[in-house]
């Protein structure tokens, strides 16, 4: 046998093992919802009214509106069902989010979704924003493939 067909077989072979080894799902992977807090904290928003009397430059008055926002990137592994609040009995993970109860911007980063928001289901796709309003409920399915979120919480004020 040539150098060349036995350099060939080994380079064969070895890209076989390597597509075995990557095709095993990794131990305890299902289920699993990490975090990474990328910004916790105020954002300082100014609004500029103009005050009574003819409208100039100099007559604007300010108003500062400073509320706290929390800036998180979500990771769910495939087969991941996770919800805010998560009953026990639902078989749900519990999203780590920092803030609850307030508005929530959620968008999709990486993977295929399903969210249901309040009972409606709706498939998601890569790039995709959507809102979820104090008071309404989320739950989101990873069916065979891992996701990437990335949220912004607004708590209630």
């Amino acid at each position: 046998m040539s150098l060349r067909m036995r350099l060939a077989l080994i380079g064969l072979g070895s890209l076989t093992l390597a597509a075995v080894a990557w095709a095993q799902p990794a131990p305890d992977s299902r289920g699993v919802v990490t975090s990474r807090d990328r910004y916790s904290g105020r954002v300082t928003l100014e609004d500029r009214q103009p005050a009574a009397g003819p409208p100039t430059a100099l007559t604007t008055r300010a108003r500062t509106v400073s509320p706290t926002i929390h800036y998180q990137v979500l990771s769910l592994a495939p087969g991941t069902r996770a919800g805010v609040a998560a009953p026990p009995a639902a078989n749900l993970m519990a999203l780590p989010l920092k803030e609850q109860g307030g508005f929530v911007i959620y968008e999709l980063r990486a993977g295929k979704l399903t969210t249901v928001i309040d009972g409606q289901r709706q498939e998601r796709r890569e790039g995709e924003f959507w809102l979820v309003r104090p008071g309404q409920s989320i739950e989101l399915e990873a069916a065979d493939d891992a996701v990437v979120l990335q949220t912004i919480q607004i708590p209630a004020q």
